[in-house]
């Protein structure tokens, strides 16, 4: 968008050398105003590059009040640099508002910028803790969060966006990523079982709890085995018999999960679980067929 700098160097030219400069800035923040409000952001981003020109050439910027408008108008045709130098720009003003924050937020995210996202989010509730736009701005801050492995404070976060989002897979399934990397076992049986309850398809939900008994049977088996290596009695036979009840029954609630994992979403992963599930419940040409298709 070179172009938009070219026309507004132009402009600026002939305001700066215009004795009426004052009043034909004022009109052009209100043309610049009817565009924006008109939704013709290319427009209305000509006109406030323009204005804020002349601003910033008069050494005048801290009194340049449409920053924020002309950063908004910026994000909304695409030029996500030139939307977060003037939304940066808008912070050092009196002008700045809850809406400079939440589009410097989102140009962030836009170029992957997740520290500074996060910055501007929390800026954002600092400021204005009863902004308009709270709860969007917490939603989006639990994501960042989760996303870049602040799993405490996502999880702090949590009670402040699960009262609006009570139905929001997408929510519960990063809610299920914080538990496990908090390895919070407890919290996570809950979460994934409230995703099966409003997907029974979900792939996180039947995952967690394919894995979840995978190796609660596998680490039973492997005890127990040893136990009964290290001590070769009748006793300690009849208290692996009991116990290889019990781990079974869990292979098999695996088997279930992972089953309708691999059927929805086929991997080699999953069919590795589905080998070695196989191989423990002595099923021989099934655990071949699953470990073929792990290769």
């Amino acid at each position: 968008m070179k172009y938009i700098y070219v026309i507004a160097s132009l402009t600026v030219v002939a305001l700066m050398s215009s004795c009426g400069s004052g009043k034909q800035l004022t009109q052009k923040k209100e043309i610049a105003k009817q565009y924006y409000n008109a939704g013709n952001y290319n427009n209305a981003l000509l006109e406030y590059t323009e204005v804020i020109m002349v601003y910033e050439n008069n050494n005048n910027s801290s009194e340049c009040s449409i920053y924020t408008n002309a950063g908004e108008s910026a994000l909304k045709v695409g030029n996500t640099k030139l939307s977060i130098d003037n939304l940066n720009k808008a912070k050092n003003t009196r002008f700045a508002n809850e809406y400079t924050y939440l589009y410097l937020a989102e140009g962030y995210k836009q170029i992957d910028n997740l520290s500074q996202e996060i910055r501007a989010l929390v800026d954002y509730l600092d400021l204005y803790p009863n902004g308009k736009e709270v709860s969007v701005v917490k939603t989006r801050l639990f994501y960042t969060l989760v996303e870049s492995d602040n799993f405490e404070k996502a999880i702090e976060l949590w009670p402040y966006v699960y009262s609006d989002n009570q139905q929001n897979i997408q929510l519960y399934e990063a809610y299920l990523i914080a538990n496990i990397g908090l390895n919070d076992i407890n919290a996570c049986n809950d979460v994934a079982k409230q995703l099966l309850s409003l997907d029974a398809n979900n792939i996180d939900g039947l995952s967690w709890f394919g894995k979840y008994y995978y190796y609660k049977a596998e680490d039973h088996y492997r005890e127990e085995m040893n136990s009964y290596e290290i001590n070769k009695t009748n006793k300690q036979y009849s208290i692996l018999l009991k116990a290889l009840e019990v781990i079974t029954d869990d292979f098999k609630k695996s088997l279930t999960y992972f089953k309708k994992n691999y059927a929805l979403q086929p991997t080699s992963e999953i069919a590795n679980y589905l080998s070695h599930i196989y191989g423990r419940l002595s099923d021989k040409n099934n655990e071949a067929y699953y470990k073929a298709l792990a290769k």
